[in-house]
């Protein structure tokens, strides 16, 4: 995988999350900051730093956004 295809996340303990882009871009917030114009540091480097929130919730929040990639958009059958 290419450094362009991915974004690394950064909890407050410091961290590191390296995640696919497309499923960074689910959160809108991500998005912004990464397609921003100008030259901004998370535009330009490919990573986000989050000082408010821990390594556990940005683990759960990773998770989300590979479920909600593959799941919300509701082509995916979830089966029991």
């Amino acid at each position: 995988m290419k450094k362009e295809d991915t974004v690394k996340l950064i909890s407050a303990e410091g961290f590191e999350f390296i995640i696919d882009k497309k499923a960074a871009m689910v959160s809108q917030t991500i998005r912004n900051m990464l397609t921003s114009p100008g030259s901004f540091a998370e535009t330009e480097h490919g990573e986000v730093t989050f000082p408010e929130i821990s390594t556990t919730i940005l683990e759960k929040i990773c998770q989300y956004f590979y479920w909600s990639l593959q799941y919300a958009s509701g082509k995916e059958q979830i089966s029991y």
